[in-house]
């Protein structure tokens, strides 16, 4: 098998010729065969995917509690905008703290700052629950996007250190299943929660705590960063971090998130002025794109055994690109469920994808800072998502927007089905 390299003149698009790539400071030792067995048990994975998946209770619990938190703070100046800020303040935060986290979790270890963070995080949240002032509800949401940054970038690390080559690519699929099906739970609870009141949903957050305590009873720190800090010291600056090496991947992930995210912010228009149907079933719309990120998030170990990383970016291009060429062809119900199964198909397919790809690169050593701006970019895309989508729909209408990015997404999905079939072996075509 050949080995990859992150020397200044290899550009992130090298790759070894394998469909399930080890790194080459992570090769298998007789540590990482007794680890394998401990990491494979179901209860370690239940522990270590519901650690991932806490994350996405970070805006759907409360959604749909928004209108009833404005109109109790109804008195207060601009709460039209404070009461979305509470939404969009956390993606800010983990950002901003990502690059931070991955550098202090390189550099420290991971278990010590991941429980901390995620009791905080839980605290942070809940919070909400008896704070009686705008202004602290969102220096609280702030902090929990501080905790977000660590939690998402620590567990994330973990999969890359408890796992490798093919098995590393199942690992990343059950945790993009997890993180989905949570997300399409918490939909559905958030907005039941909110019906009762509008603060009951932060309640919810008090889940941290509970995964944080059985987390702490599977997980440890992995032996490899058990390391000698002279020697890390020694090898900084020889091998110090190449952000540009990771740029592509960091630019596709973002893109990635601006169109996902779409479905959130412009669909519901769609579905309610354009196909004049009744805002209530937006939520259960919503939660088909949620099922099919995380089906296809599932198979993902898969169709890396057929298709290569530029294959699978091809697919999930496509699939995306489909979805929209639907909603500006076709202006039915139906066709809409279908079309954000495509989407969330797609979506799925390529975060898994970019963190197949990303953990199998970076050096063992800067794993987590690497994954710290990855977390940095999806967030990133999220929160720029309405701002760009917004601007296209303003000037040549929603369907426009719709038959924009199909036009453009098809057309990434051709760049990548040549680049699979380039023929040789340090390339995204392996």
């Amino acid at each position: 098998m050949q080995t990859e390299s992150l020397a200044p003149e290899s550009p992130i698009l090298q790759n070894p010729a394998s469909k399930s790539p080890i790194p080459k400071n992570s090769a298998p030792t007789k540590f990482d065969n007794k680890l394998k067995k401990i990491v494979h048990n179901p209860l370690f994975k239940i522990a270590l995917f519901s650690t991932t998946s806490m994350t996405v209770l970070g805006s759907v619990v409360i959604a749909p509690s928004l209108p009833s938190l404005q109109n109790h703070f109804h008195n207060v100046a601009g709460i039209d905008f404070l009461s979305k800020l509470v939404l969009t303040l956390p993606a800010l935060f983990v950002m901003f703290f990502s690059p931070l986290s991955g550098y202090l979790l390189d550099r420290y270890g991971r278990i010590k700052f991941l429980f901390p963070a995620m009791v905080l995080w839980s605290l942070a949240g809940f919070s909400g629950f008896f704070l009686d002032d705008i202004y602290l509800i969102l220096i609280s949401r702030a902090i929990f996007g501080i905790t977000t940054a660590f939690v998402m970038t620590g567990a994330t690390a973990l999969v890359g250190d408890y796992y490798l080559g093919e098995d590393r690519q199942k690992a990343l699929g059950l945790q993009g299943f997890f993180t989905a099906a949570g997300s399409a739970v918490f939909i559905s609870l958030g907005g039941y929660l909110s019906s009762i009141d509008w603060r009951y949903p932060f309640l919810a957050y008090l889940l941290g705590i509970v995964v944080a305590i059985f987390a702490s009873t599977k997980l440890f720190e992995p032996h490899r960063h058990r390391f000698d800090k002279k020697t890390q010291n020694a090898q900084a600056p020889q091998n110090g971090f190449r952000f540009f090496n990771f740029f592509p991947i960091y630019l596709l992930v973002f893109f990635c998130m601006v169109v996902y995210y779409i479905s959130p912010t412009q669909i519901p228009f769609f579905i309610v002025h354009n196909l004049g149907k009744d805002s209530d079933i937006v939520g259960v719309s919503m939660s088909v794109s949620a099922i099919a990120y995380g089906a296809f998030a599932l198979f993902y170990s898969r169709l890396r055994n057929m298709w290569s990383i530029a294959g699978v970016y091809a697919f999930g291009f496509c699939l995306m690109g489909t979805a929209f060429l639907l909603l500006y062809v076709f202006h039915n119900y139906l066709i809409v469920m279908v079309s954000l199964a495509f989407l969330g198909a797609g979506g799925g397919l390529m975060i898994v994808n970019s963190s197949s790809y990303l953990l199998s690169i970076a050096p063992e050593h800067q794993r987590a800072k690497a994954l710290g701006f990855m977390a940095s970019s999806i967030f990133f895309g999220q929160f720029a998502s309405p701002l760009i989508t917004q601007s296209i729909v303003n000037n040549i209408s929603l369907l426009g927007l719709f038959l924009l990015f199909a036009c453009v997404l098809y057309v990434l999905g051709l760049l990548f089905v040549l680049r699979s079939k380039k023929p040789f072996g340090h390339s995204l075509a392996t």
